[in-house]
């Protein structure tokens, strides 16, 4: 893909939407409507902050700049060790969620399909 704010915005919302379609609904169900609603839009303002702030420091950084070059420019060595770190952390996490989210779906869908009774820990 030649255009990398097409890729960045499409892996973005790729992992946000499936990470939401599946711990979302798990997660809120046990707080009700109105609390899951305000948590919500209290995370999105938090996410737009966030955003804001992300290109704030676009604007004073060079064309081709990565969050691993702005943490080193803006917050020096430990700043990018910290960035990287919360980085990994944030693909881990999202990969658990992947694998006990689709896990449970898709051993569903097998004893749906094949009539295998798959063990359930």
């Amino acid at each position: 893909m030649k255009s990398k704010v097409l890729g960045s915005t499409l892996i973005i919302a790729g992992t946000t939407i499936g990470a939401g379609m599946l711990a979302l609904p798990i997660a809120s169900a046990g707080i009700g409507f109105g609390t899951s609603i305000l948590l919500m839009f209290a995370l999105w303002a938090l996410m737009a902050y966030t955003a804001l702030l992300m290109i704030e420091l676009h604007q004073y950084a060079d064309h081709s700049a990565t969050l691993h070059t702005l943490a080193k420019q803006i917050l020096g060595d430990k700043g990018k060790y910290i960035a990287s770190f919360a980085m990994l952390f944030l693909f881990y996490a999202l990969c658990a969620a992947y694998i006990a989210g689709g896990g449970g779906q898709f051993a569903d869908r097998l004893e749906m399909v094949l009539g295998c009774h798959s063990p359930r820990l």
